[in-house]
């Protein structure tokens, strides 16, 4: 009994620690220098999205230097909409041998941006007005390349089954860890970086056969001793995720997690592992009770169920709008989770 509980209490403590801190942008009004940031935007086929990203853009407090739409191979009229907003469109019809992903249409972006900074920006993602101006405070501030996980905006129930994914990646890649932690790369849906940078590490092409470029890209930032620093959206930045249904959700998170856990420290990994593990164990408690019942083990099941709920509603609201009756029934996004 006395290891349970002493398993039990670790796992649930590193969960306090794997999600400590939540690292929003902070804004304080102004400027030290002009920012000209060309803002690019890959697009395969996202008319549906395009007006609200381009709209957010042209509502921006400060702005925005440059917009660029990379028309990638679009069958809907995304090249149409990206026009119909007066921003600048480029159209790709053939990757190179070798390129896979977004990555192509990323440098084609950049080869045409005239800014001294490059922000990339998913077409789901969608911008609050003082955005662009906190995440280049965020650049002056730091003095390094800045990547931020939106807010994760869900709908339909499907999208709740993201829960354990949003969180094991922001845990996994140390962005609320309260102590020095080295992440494991950047996040793909909102990146700025600066022209002399992204020239260092060879733009998009140093990651051109990678199917998630994002971490690739801090891999390569990491090689040539270029810092970055990782925040969370809140309600600055925020996108939805797999809006195309189910499938599109499963083949989303696996592609990013057989690549992801890969490249975790082995550390974090450990006590990604034993939080995960404490949630688990909240569900085999109750299991345990159809051949082991008493009233000792009932109340025992139920605090811990009670105690690792209430740490996934805490860690679950800075991440995305699950909603509360979700994740008071967590073992059905759990079980989706490991099985996926």
């Amino acid at each position: 009994m006395y290891l349970t509980l002493s398993v039990l209490a670790l796992g649930l403590l590193f969960g306090v620690l794997l999600f400590f801190k939540h690292p929003f942008l902070e804004g304080n009004g102004s400027l030290m220098v002009e920012h000209k940031t060309s803002v690019i935007i890959p697009a395969r086929n996202e008319g549906h999205n395009l007006p609200k990203i381009l709209s957010d853009l042209k509502k921006q407090n400060k702005p925005v230097f440059e917009i660029i739409c990379v028309n990638d191979e679009s069958d809907d009229d995304t090249a149409a909409v990206a026009l119909s907003y007066g921003v600048k469109l480029i159209n790709v019809t053939r990757k190179p041998d070798g390129w896979v992903g977004k990555s192509w249409a990323c440098q084609v972006g950049a080869n045409h941006a005239q800014g001294d900074s490059f922000l990339f920006l998913d077409a789901d993602v969608r911008l609050a007005p003082n955005a662009i101006e906190k995440l280049e405070q965020a650049n002056e501030k730091y003095d390094c390349v800045i990547s931020v996980q939106p807010y994760h905006q869900t709908i339909k129930l499907y999208e709740q089954f993201s829960l354990f994914f949003n969180l094991i990646m922001v845990a996994a890649n140390g962005v609320s860890f309260p102590f020095s932690q080295k992440n494991i790369g950047l996040f793909g849906p909102v990146i700025l970086i600066s022209k002399d940078e992204y020239q260092v590490i060879d733009g998009h092409a140093s990651d051109k056969n990678s199917v998630v470029e994002d971490l690739t890209l801090g891999e390569k930032l990491k090689a040539k001793g270029i810092p970055f620093k990782l925040f969370l959206g809140g309600k600055d930045i925020s996108f939805r995720m797999y809006s195309g249904g189910f499938i599109q959700l499963l083949q989303g998170w696996t592609k990013n997690f057989a690549t992801g856990a890969s490249k975790t420290p082995l550390p974090l990994m450990l006590m990604v592992v034993l939080w995960l593990s404490t949630c688990i164990s909240a569900v085999i408690y109750f299991l345990n009770l159809i051949w082991d019942y008493s009233a000792a083990n009932l109340a025992f099941a139920v605090l811990v169920y009670c105690i690792v709920t209430v740490e996934l509603l805490c860690a679950a609201r800075h991440i995305g709008n699950f909603k509360k009756r979700v994740i008071a029934l967590f073992p059905i996004p759990l079980m989706a989770f490991l099985s996926i």
